[in-house]
């Protein structure tokens, strides 16, 4: 029986060593790959676009200040579209009740 155990133990180390080398050995190959892929590949140069500065001091115009937010949503997110650019409207009183009683709710009792 204790033949038997030690060779079961014996058997479960060289399997968990030989795991590890090929894990390693795969680790390699695919690092490899990665760089051979890398170099293979030709990198389109980043340009960036001309800026224009102005040296107008700026105006508080709802204009410009919508045009700047597209700007900004657009070189975060990519082409996409702003649809509008309106005030919120006032939520009606028993939405705002309801979420006043929801977060006193959670306020321990004194």
């Amino acid at each position: 029986m204790t033949q038997t155990v030690g060779t079961t133990i014996g058997q479960a180390v060289f399997s968990y060593l030989l795991m590890a080398v090929i894990a390693c050995i795969c680790a390699v190959i695919i690092r490899l790959i990665v760089i051979v892929l890398a170099r293979t590949q030709k990198r389109a140069p980043i340009v960036a676009p001309p800026l224009t500065v102005s040296a107008k001091t700026a105006a508080d115009d709802p204009a410009a200040i919508a045009a700047v937010i597209a700007a900004a949503v657009h070189a975060a997110l990519g082409g996409h579209r702003l649809v509008s650019f309106t005030e919120a409207l006032p939520q009606p009183t028993w939405a705002h009740e309801i979420r006043s009683r929801h977060h006193t709710s959670h306020m321990p009792h004194r």
